[in-house]
């Protein structure tokens, strides 16, 4: 239950984005009660946060095989694979996190490395509530359910918990292409003057750039006006092949 109702998050809010996106909606879609989300959910944040943590677990994904490749393939192959996932991700998170943008407590969630425990929180639940503690939940969540305020501010309770630290939260996935990009220098793949946080900006950062240019403008726009082209593919060999002139061994 808790899957198909994380999925139906998923997928109404990329559709509609954060602010238009409803309890409501989502329940319809995940064919479920608008309360019983609430049974899996502390509340609108916490489904909110859940959701945007199941997309960002694609990123996790792919800096973790990057990792792993260091030393292996070449250099070029292993950053045209990441900046091709990149261009994806960004397409999907884009639309998800503009709202975020204006919204203190999300923002305090993803600073505090909020998607890697909603990730570890679905790997191994927290066990059902029972008894007394349940149905006070119950009860919180019912009365905040029948106030018909769907589309006013969450409720505090977005998923809490010490800071990730310095490379955690919205700068892990910077912090793992830097550690991937000194590996390779270390082994003698990479110039010894390469500044990997520089090369990590100007990767990303292209990645992003061209998922904002497609969201807003379009993909035609992107070939004929930015001259960048719209195959996630083809224009990450092109920014690696770019970024990396002079650096590889």
């Amino acid at each position: 239950m808790r899957e198909r109702i994380l999925a139906a998050a998923v997928e109404v809010i990329r559709a509609r984005g954060i602010v238009a996106a409803t309890t409501k909606e989502i329940a319809r879609s995940a064919g479920v009660s608008e309360g019983s989300l609430y049974n899996h959910f502390a509340n609108k944040t916490a489904l909110f946060a859940a959701a945007l943590g199941e997309v960002t677990g694609t990123a996790r994904t792919a800096m973790a095989a990057l990792l792993a490749s260091a030393g292996q393939g070449t250099v070029e192959e292993n950053l045209v694979r990441l900046a091709s996932d990149m261009v994806r991700f960004y397409g999907e998170l884009l639309p998800m996190t503009g709202p975020v943008l204006a919204d203190p407590e999300l923002i305090a969630w993803l600073r505090d490395d909020g998607p890697a425990r909603a990730q570890a929180q679905k790997a191994h639940p927290a066990p059902p509530q029972s008894g007394q503690a349940q149905m006070d939940a119950a009860a919180k969540t019912r009365a905040w359910a029948e106030s018909g305020q769907d589309g006013a501010p969450a409720p505090h309770g977005a998923p809490g918990g010490p800071p990730g630290g310095p490379t955690a939260g919205p700068v892990m996935g910077h912090a793992a292409l830097i550690g991937y990009l000194e590996a390779e220098r270390r082994a003698g793949r990479l110039s010894p003057d390469t500044d990997p946080p520089f090369l990590a900006a100007a990767l990303l950062g292209g990645c992003q750039q061209h998922a904002f240019l497609t969201r807003l403008a379009g993909a035609d726009a992107v070939s004929a006006g930015a001259r960048l082209p719209a195959a996630a593919e083809e224009f990450a060999a092109r920014l690696v092949r770019t970024i990396m002139a002079g650096h590889l061994r």
